[in-house]
């Protein structure tokens, strides 16, 4: 019986510290995403855009992927800059080459683009510094592991079966 409820301690204090690493990794990227919000624009260039196909090692069971990259090139302080970030997150691939391609088609060569860029360092830059998705996710999941490893903690120590 002692042996199961130090279990479940133990257990319920993992679950807390799992649930409180999951809150502030949220919050963390929530201010970082407010940061980039504030960061200057200036007018850039695509260079190129295509789409690289990511085929599998032989023997792997993964699935062949598309990757849309655009090049673009911008100046801040007279300095000139390439980048390929389209947004801030890492990069996104997928099953098809028609949902890379739709993304490609957005970004004629030639074209004039707006580069969103980290006033500390210009070389960070994006096209589209996009919007926060998952925060409030990884939020919620945090505080419910919490929640939950709380009440693990109050079962083992005040509950004694």
């Amino acid at each position: 019986m002692e042996s199961s409820m130090n279990f479940l301690l133990v257990f319920g204090i993992g679950t807390v510290l799992l649930g409180l690493t999951f809150v502030i990794l949220a919050l963390a990227g929530r201010r970082r995403h407010d940061t980039v919000g504030s960061w200057p624009t200036v007018p850039g260039k695509v260079l190129a855009a295509t789409v690289q196909r990511f085929q599998p090692r032989p023997g792997q069971k993964a699935e062949i992927r598309y990757t849309p990259l655009v090049t673009y090139t911008y100046e801040v302080a007279g300095q000139s800059f390439t980048g390929q970030k389209l947004d801030l997150k890492p990069p996104r691939s997928y099953t098809t080459v028609d949902q890379a391609e739709a993304i490609v088609a957005a970004y004629p060569v030639g074209s004039a683009v707006k580069v969103t860029y980290n006033p500390q360092g210009p070389q960070q830059a994006a096209l589209d510094p996009g919007r926060p998705i998952g925060y409030n996710a990884e939020l919620v999941s945090g505080l419910l592991l919490m929640l939950i490893g709380a009440v693990m903690i109050v079962v083992a120590v005040f509950l004694p079966l």
